[in-house]
């Protein structure tokens, strides 16, 4: 696996489905996952293990959302907390962050939006995720900082960007389309000649193997 696991969530949410979905992308973001669908267990497990972020839904099984972060919050357990929820009413809402809540997204909601408001509440809490790339190299993806055994790298924005949506998908195609949709506006027009320039730059660092051009579809770190 190419990503560190360097948090573990605990996912409280009784569709399965969405459950073996919020499993799989958070698998592949690199976190650790612990999942639930019976706040009672989940509350269970609160006490006898730790987590770095809840991600709660508020109607579930046994002890509710609302009232498991409640009582975690009233034991000292200030653990971040983000609700899941396709509830939209305010006072509900309210109630969530009056007990303690950092975040909430509504579903529907898009997988790579989940991902920012996580990294987000783990960066205002003072957790940052770190994503691995080798032995030596790492990536700071909310500081956008590239990091040799800890210390931060000079690299250029675009070429980090590039870098970062490479490890993301290692091992599979990163196609020209993904690659103009992170490094520039919509209405811009991709520049190959700059992105053969951010690649030949990534290959210095990692070398002339570590990324394969597949011409006129995209290239694939290795």
């Amino acid at each position: 696996m190419e990503f560190s696991v360097s948090y573990k969530l605990l996912v409280l949410e009784d569709n399965t489905l969405l459950l073996e979905t919020l499993e799989d992308f958070l698998d592949s973001c690199g976190y650790g996952v612990a999942l639930f669908k019976d706040g009672n267990q989940a509350l269970e497990s609160c006490y006898r293990n730790t987590y770095d972020l809840y991600l709660l839904d508020i109607n579930v099984p046994g002890i509710n959302g609302l009232a498991f972060l409640k009582e975690l919050r009233e034991s000292g357990d200030m653990t971040p907390a983000i609700f899941i929820t396709s509830s939209t009413d305010k006072p509900t809402l309210t109630k969530g962050f009056a007990y303690g809540a950092d975040d909430y997204i509504k579903k529907p909601f898009d997988l790579d939006e989940l991902s920012m408001r996580i990294q987000a509440v783990l960066t205002r809490s003072g957790k940052e995720t770190i994503m691995a790339i080798d032995e030596a190299y790492s990536l700071n993806p909310a500081r956008k900082q590239l990091l040799f055994h800890g210390e931060e790298q000079e690299l250029h924005l675009k070429d980090f960007e590039l870098l970062y949506l490479l490890v993301e998908n290692r091992g599979k195609v990163v196609t020209k389309e993904m690659i103009a949709a992170r490094l520039w506006n919509p209405t811009e027009a991709i520049n190959e000649g700059a992105v053969r320039v951010y690649v030949n730059n990534l290959k210095k660092i990692f070398g002339k193997e570590s990324i394969t051009n597949l011409r006129g579809i995209g290239y694939r770190f290795e």
